[in-house]
């Protein structure tokens, strides 16, 4: 009853609806009846409904997406507060397995070499061996998908990507076309009554490369997140020159079950902007239709480590990995890292808890689970994109680019 409860807001009203948001779409013109097969749920995801039921927070979790009426940030937001296995779990069983939840506005399956949407500008050669080995996000254009924190990209073939898989639940078959890619971003975890935390996500990709002749993209991909399988179109439109810091300029187009999506990125060696192809970076960023002076500057400050451990190790970084510098009213915020979640009458007092502690706890607990199970969604979630930050607001750059002298001073 939890669960058809849940469901049931998905027919209340639509705040917004995009070009993302087609679920939002769907969600104002169809009844409860026509999107909910309530014997579904227990004939066919009995074990991933009990076991969600069990979780508090995947219960949370189902609600606070579902009060979302198919707002994609809002979604995200909801997944960064309360995402977990069970989640995932019960969302791929009622949404995409069993279908007891008809929300699908995509017919599922892959863009072809030859029907998928055509890039924005001319592609650039790239294959398995170019792309190898680690890479960071350093500049997105989707604020929706493109601009969490940390974000590493690992392309391996051979043995590099048996390595990769080692000790996960994935099976790929990666030949001579195609790279293991292992990704990897974080998102801050903001609960009521807790300490901050930051959420570290992976999940890994078998990227396909398209070598027959007139594919209108560079590569091709499926994988799954929060649950849902993604198809996705990769565009390699540009790349650094001989006498710039490697890049690689990716637009993508996209599909789930419930909508189509694009955006672009750029990755670097390292986890910080390449200076010296900025310009560059801006020139590909406009050819494509793009306004770089609004794509995302990624904050991969977390990949700092001391420098005992980056001296020798591929990939890692040194000790003053940074944000660039921000506008004052922009100033970058601090993911303090994972921290416990405690209560705060937990937190007052360090040590074994007293027995009026110990009475408390249960109360405390009870009133935050409640006060999350009634919380609107759409704040927290504004609050999280709020932490993006475009590069109109980084003093470094000018609107092509270029170093601004001023900023080393």
């Amino acid at each position: 009853m939890a669960v058809l409860s849940v469901v049931a807001l998905l027919t209340g009203d639509v705040r917004s609806a995009s070009a993302e948001n087609e679920l939002a779409a769907l969600a104002s013109q169809k009844s409860t009846a026509e999107l909910v097969k309530p014997s579904c749920f227990a004939e066919s995801c009995k074990s991933q409904m009990e076991n969600c039921a069990a979780d508090g927070d995947c219960m949370k979790g189902l609600l606070c997406t579902a009060k979302c009426m198919g707002d994609a940030q809002c979604a995200v937001g909801c997944f960064a507060r309360y995402n977990d296995n069970n989640l995932e779990k019960v969302l791929q069983c009622t949404i995409e397995d069993a279908g007891c939840i008809q929300i699908a506005t995509q017919e599922p399956g892959a863009d072809s070499a030859f029907n998928a949407p055509r890039p924005p500008k001319a592609l650039v050669a790239a294959t398995p061996a170019s792309m190898s080995g680690k890479w960071y996000k350093v500049l997105g254009f989707n604020p929706n998908y493109d601009c969490f924190e940390c974000q590493r990209n690992s392309f391996g073939q051979g043995a590099d990507a048996k390595q990769m898989l080692a000790g996960k639940e994935v099976s790929m078959d990666i030949g001579e076309d195609t790279a293991a890619v292992l990704v990897e971003y974080a998102m801050p975890r903001d609960r009521l009554g807790a300490a901050p935390e930051t959420f570290h996500a992976s999940l890994m990709e078998k990227l396909e490369f398209d070598t027959a002749p007139g594919s209108v993209r560079t590569a091709h991909t499926e994988g799954r997140m929060f649950g849902l399988t993604f198809w996705e179109n990769w565009y390699v439109i540009g790349q650094n020159g001989p006498k710039e810091p490697e890049f690689r300029f990716v637009h993508y187009t996209g599909k789930t079950l419930q909508n189509r999506y694009e955006g672009a990125f750029v990755y670097a060696r390292k986890p910080e902007l390449p200076q010296a192809a900025m310009p560059s970076i801006y020139k590909i960023a406009r050819e494509a239709g793009l306004d770089p002076t609004r794509a995302c500057c990624i904050d991969n400050s977390c990949f700092a480590a001391p420098v005992e451990e980056s001296i020798g190790q591929p990939g890692s970084y040194s000790p003053t990995a940074q944000p660039p510098p921000f506008t004052p009213v922009a100033s970058a915020d601090v993911i303090e890292g994972a921290s416990p979640a405690v209560s705060p009458v937990a937190n007052a007092a360090p040590g074994a808890p007293s027995i009026w502690e110990s009475l408390a706890s249960p109360v405390v607990t009870a009133v935050r689970d409640v006060a999350e199970i009634l919380e609107d969604p759409r704040p927290p979630a504004e609050k999280l994109f709020a932490r993006q930050r475009p590069m109109f607001e980084v003093r470094e750059y000018d609107a092509n680019g270029y170093r601004v002298p001023t900023a080393r001073h």
